[in-house]
């Protein structure tokens, strides 16, 4: 899906933009100071080079998008295009965006006035790039503030109570609900307040109560049966988190002095 089709203007000076703010909901800059990446000049103290861009129709910001690359870093700045005001967003900071943009600078260094029009595809392809990866963070923020489902923590729960006796990794819980592990560590936390690990290790020891309490096994069978492998482990997972040892615990709920709850 193409977000920018068609430049508008090009060469911009920064007093322009908020004027080429009204046309259009788009500005691609390339601002490279003389002591950036860039080979320094003696005959100019700044390299600018900012664009207006016309997006699709499906693509509708409340207020002009200004994107682009400043003094080698990439991100955003307001209409005013004050550099001191620039904030640098590591999600646009990719191989190809540099590649682009680096290649893109060099071709206009080198061309005479007017002669650009052969890079419009590649200004098109480097604005369509960035305004992609602006709007993938966009909704990925989006949906942390939402964080998981009623019926995603559901699918989760449930995996986990099916593979209680073994380890439950966090990749596993991820395509549960078809996310990406690093989203999906972030929305969990979020959402339940716990990392992947803790909400798994909580499932795992309130089961192991259960079993000390309903069952005959021995704490070895009970870590075992919720996949610590390790009885002196377990007992130091069960201790730390209930404040009593797991053999403890069950002579004591036998004893009448505590409940399950």
């Amino acid at each position: 899906m193409r977000y920018i089709h068609q430049i508008n203007q090009s060469h911009l000076d920064r007093e322009h933009v908020k004027e080429a703010g009204r046309k259009s909901q788009i500005i691609l800059f390339l601002i490279r100071d003389k002591d950036s990446l860039m080979e320094k000049t003696t005959s100019e103290d700044k390299y600018e080079f900012i664009y207006s861009l016309n997006p699709t129709p499906d693509f509708n910001p409340s207020t002009p998008l200004v994107i682009g690359m400043y003094n080698g870093a990439f991100g955003t700045m307001d209409l005013n295009m004050q550099t001191d005001g620039f904030v640098q967003k590591s999600i646009l900071e990719t191989p190809l965006s540099n590649q682009l943009a680096l290649y893109l600078i060099q071709e206009l260094l080198i061309s005479q006035k007017g002669e650009q029009y052969h890079l419009e595809n590649m200004i098109i392809t480097l604005g369509d790039y960035l305004v992609k990866r602006e709007n993938m963070q966009s909704e990925l923020n989006c949906k942390l503030k939402m964080g998981l489902t009623p019926f995603q923590i559901h699918k989760i729960h449930r995996y986990v109570k099916k593979h209680i006796d073994r380890p439950v990794l966090t990749s596993e819980l991820a395509k549960v609900v078809e996310l990406s592990i690093h989203y999906f560590i972030r929305v969990f936390k979020r959402t339940m307040g716990e990392t992947p690990h803790q909400f798994v290790m909580r499932l795992k020891l309130e089961e192991a109560k259960k079993l000390l309490i309903s069952t005959d096994e021995s704490v070895i069978q009970v870590g075992l049966g919720v996949g610590c492998e390790n009885p002196s482990h377990f007992s130091q997972l069960f201790k730390s988190n209930f404040g009593i040892p797991p053999l403890k615990f069950r002579k004591t709920f036998q004893n009448g002095m505590i409940s399950l709850n």
